[in-house]
């Protein structure tokens, strides 16, 4: 449908999880992406925070591809 930009998303790896002061790593899949963390914990974290980024994301591409549909 549409390829979100994952540059936005990919920034959660200046992240640092506050029990073991690790980077976490972000790795794309053909079915998106995924996050590799040092613990359950810190990776559940980043997954809430990339969720959001990519609700962000998708509301700026469906507004960008909405926004000629309703000019006269």
């Amino acid at each position: 449908m549409f390829d979100l930009n994952y540059d936005q998303i990919k920034k959660i790896e200046s992240e640092v999880c506050k029990e073991h002061s690790r980077h976490p790593e972000f790795v794309k899949t053909d079915e998106g992406f995924g996050i590799k963390a040092c613990c359950e914990p810190f990776k559940e974290e980043l997954v809430e925070k990339s969720g959001k980024m990519i609700e962000e994301e998708t509301k700026k591409i469906l507004e960008e591809m909405t926004k000629d549909l309703f000019k006269e």
